[in-house]
């Protein structure tokens, strides 16, 4: 394990409502530098609200977000990102008339001061394309580079998105179930690349999977939300063995 003990998000008492149903109830947790910390809950326990709290696109009703120690609860979802809080979607976003290559491009070009005509600057960068080239063979489609993005498989479209993801050099990226709809041979791949990110940056991940195999294999700490609320957070062995948490979610079955 390579995480520190200084956090580099902090949540205190977040809340959010929609009418008379609270869906962030007074959340508080935090994401240590360099961790892996997995959020996981049944459907419907508020995990993609939070998120989208945390990255901007939702505004809490109460409670303050910390990142780096800085309160971002006013700070735009543009402007997180450029701070390095940075997340996926459960449902993957693509240029679809473009191929893998330009999509990367794109993100790449998003965090460099503008020259000009934004998509001409593009076209013609080529430390742009270099540098999306790069992430595409790290991430393994190097050999998919001229592809139009919707011709790539569904895990290939999830991985590509990856891609976009640390285009934009995050400090904190969010996954929001990375591996929903992959099949094996796929969800393997996104597994293992989600594992090298961390040797191969200085990066923290807050996870959001319903995979519980890969959470147990991936995460340093894991917090468990049911119904807006959060019921428990700890290392794996706490979370498997917590009677409250076998109860709510992950059953009588092992996790192993």
């Amino acid at each position: 394990m390579t995480a520190t003990h200084a956090p580099v998000l902090e949540i205190r008492d977040l809340v959010k409502n929609f009418g008379a149903l609270r869906a962030t109830d007074g959340v508080s947790l935090e994401v240590r530098s360099g961790e892996i910390h997995a959020l996981i809950g049944p459907n419907g326990a508020g995990k993609t609200t939070l998120i989208a709290q945390l990255s901007g696109q939702l505004r809490p009703d109460a409670g303050q977000i910390l990142f780096s120690g800085q309160r971002i609860n006013e700070v735009s979802a543009h402007e997180r990102v450029g701070l390095g809080l940075v997340r996926s979607f459960q449902i993957t976003r693509l240029f679809r008339s473009f191929s893998a290559l330009d999509n990367v491009a794109l993100a790449v070009q998003s965090r460099r001061p503008q020259r000009g005509s934004f998509w001409r600057s593009v076209a013609r960068d080529r430390e742009v394309y270099a540098e999306a080239a790069a992430l595409l063979a790290q991430v393994g489609l190097g050999e998919r580079l001229h592809d139009l993005a919707p011709t790539l498989s569904h895990g290939e479209q999830r991985i590509l998105e990856l891609a976009l993801a640390l285009a934009t050099e995050p400090r904190l990226l969010m996954l929001d179930e990375p591996m929903a709809g992959a099949g094996p041979e796929e969800s393997r791949r996104i597994l293992e690349l989600i594992t090298s990110l961390r040797r191969n940056k200085p990066i923290s991940i807050l996870l959001v999977e319903h995979d519980m195999d890969a959470v147990f294999r991936l995460a340093d700490r894991i917090s468990v939300l049911v119904n807006g609320t959060l019921i428990a957070s700890g290392p794996p062995a706490t979370i498997r063995s917590d009677p409250l948490v076998r109860a709510a979610y992950l059953g009588d079955e092992p996790v192993e």
